[in-house]
């Protein structure tokens, strides 16, 4: 009788001492999967920053007032479920999808914003201006415009993309502001340009003198009308 005691006695030890391992292995188990389910909700959250950070600073550049939309859903469902213990996967995964929902629709209207600003931002520049600059401010000018053109091209900018823009924008009107008043021949024959398309028949030796004069003429092209 003490024997079959005593081995029943060894077997709960024996079966307590799975059931602690296989909850062990359960908790580790768990533990792992929510520093996955973190860090990928961290990666989502990085994003989310990004474009925030885009966001505001086309604000403050462009003047244009971008709202953030609802960019803390993702996160406030989870904080309550986190407040009584370790949220399960599905609460991890839900956050994350409405991080990147709202990652999503923030980038979609910055793009949009940053589109139409930069273009009428460049198309605005009163270029006619640089027939009053020096020869190295108008090349300065054609550099920075260059650059922008290049900047506003960028289908998914960054905050730096909008800095740089927005500072190198500043500079050409800088440039173009302090810039000599042109004369009213060369404003008229660059209104000209401007107006329709001319050709070499429609320009005499005189204009294209005075283009060089002011050093104007790099930026007319002459092209050949095939057929």
């Amino acid at each position: 009788m003490n024997d079959a005691g005593s081995l029943l006695e060894k077997a709960e030890r024996f079966r307590a001492e799975v059931r602690r391992i296989d909850e062990g292995a359960s908790a580790e188990q768990a533990a792992r999967s929510a520093t996955q389910r973190i860090q990928e909700l961290r990666s989502a959250l990085a994003d989310l920053t990004a474009q925030v950070s885009l966001a505001r600073a086309l604000a403050r550049c462009s003047g244009v007032p971008l709202p953030l939309g609802d960019v803390h859903s993702g996160l406030d469902e989870l904080r309550r479920k986190a407040s009584t213990g370790l949220p399960a996967d599905q609460a991890f995964n839900t956050a994350r999808k409405k991080v990147r929902a709202a990652t999503e629709d923030l980038a979609q209207r910055a793009q949009q914003t940053w589109r139409t600003w930069t273009a009428s931002a460049v198309d605005s520049l009163p270029l006619n201006r640089m027939a009053g600059l020096d020869r190295a401010k108008q090349r300065a000018v054609q550099a920075a415009l260059t650059e922008l053109n290049v900047l506003r091209k960028r289908s998914t900018p960054s905050a730096t993309d909008v800095n740089e823009f927005s500072g190198k924008h500043g500079t050409v009107l800088d440039h173009l502001a302090a810039a000599a008043d042109a004369p009213e021949e060369l404003l008229a024959l660059l209104a000209r340009f401007d107006s329709r398309v001319l050709t070499l028949r429609d320009i005499t030796d005189s204009d294209i003198a005075l283009l060089r004069e002011h050093g104007m003429d790099g930026g007319i092209e002459i092209r050949r009308v095939q057929g």
